[in-house]
């Protein structure tokens, strides 16, 4: 931007558009109330600034010379354009703008994310929000590396000690059955009971707060749990059961979401034993005011 450009401002702007729309310098006066020749004297500064000549002045009134015509044009547009940028920065101040990216594994989608992710996008439409799937681990280095701003996980898992992390839902774990296996009528299960069973796992490398617990749950009532197939996601592991490749334990929430040829029971254990929180981390100063806006309905929805 040349020196000259840089020293025009927005009143100058409304000053000229305001005697280019009534083509009287008298009328463009009282429209802003002020007097004419002040006025009169900002139009000449404009002129001598621009190097050019806006207006055409007779004894028959004013009109606007060609150079005129495209400033008036020019100057509408960015009039317009300042008052755009004067309303979405508000806006972004008011987390109503921006964008938000979310990290979040399987479970969190089944007990919070949906009515989450509605609730707000009802409230700030202007914002775009971004998912990134993974296991909590994922997750977790999303949040160290700044992919996401918030995650959605299952504790514990390695985080800066400038993640704060905060419980959203408290779940148990269930036990998810091929549809005809010969628990499938109980109205709950003991762990007991699936000592002879093949398990479909949560993969120890890729969900190894899970996967540990499932161990430690079976050990804790007298088995080792014999591992068929190990997998990552959730609905990977509910195909493998609903093709009859074993049984599996999986947090509560899934039975909303049940595909045909599964079932889902409790477990007849200790519920403090079989509690699995789903928090959501992020770095409370690192947070736009967007991200801040969906954490707080997080935690309203939770």
């Amino acid at each position: 931007m040349t020196t000259r450009a840089s020293s025009l401002d927005l009143r100058m702007v409304h000053q000229f558009l305001t005697v280019a729309h009534t083509l009287s310098f008298r009328k463009a006066a009282e429209q802003m109330h002020m007097a004419q020749p002040p006025l009169s004297q900002a139009i000449k500064r404009l002129e001598s600034l621009l190097e050019a000549r806006l207006f055409e002045r007779s004894a028959r009134g004013v009109r606007l010379t060609p150079a005129g015509e495209v400033f008036r044009d020019e100057a509408t547009r960015l009039l317009r354009q300042a008052e755009r940028a004067v309303d979405r920065t508000r806006r972004a101040d008011r987390g109503e703008l921006g964008s938000v990216h979310v990290g979040f594994i399987g479970p969190a989608m089944f007990a919070l994310l949906p009515r989450l992710i509605r609730t707000f996008r009802e409230r700030f439409p202007g914002v775009d929000v971004t998912l990134h799937e993974g296991s909590s681990m994922q997750v977790a280095a999303m949040l160290l590396d700044g992919t996401v701003d918030v995650g959605f996980l299952v504790p514990p898992t390695d985080l800066d000690d400038d993640i704060a992390v905060d419980t959203l839902v408290t779940d148990v774990l269930a036990v998810v059955l091929p549809a005809g296996h010969r628990l499938g009528g109980e109205a709950a299960v003991r762990l007991a009971s699936l000592a002879d069973e093949s398990f479909v796992m949560f993969s120890a490398q890729g969900v190894p707060t899970l996967s540990s617990r499932v161990a430690a749950l079976c050990r804790q009532a007298g088995f080792e749990p014999r591992i068929a197939q190990e997998a990552v996601q959730i609905s990977t592991v509910m195909g493998l059961v609903a093709g009859g490749v074993g049984i599996s334990l999986l947090p509560g929430a899934v039975s909303t979401l049940i595909p045909a040829g599964v079932v889902c029971r409790p477990i007849l254990a200790d519920p403090s034993l079989l509690e699995v929180r789903i928090c959501v981390a992020y770095r409370p100063d690192g947070l736009n005011e967007a991200a801040r806006q969906f954490l707080g309905i997080a935690r309203d929805r939770a």
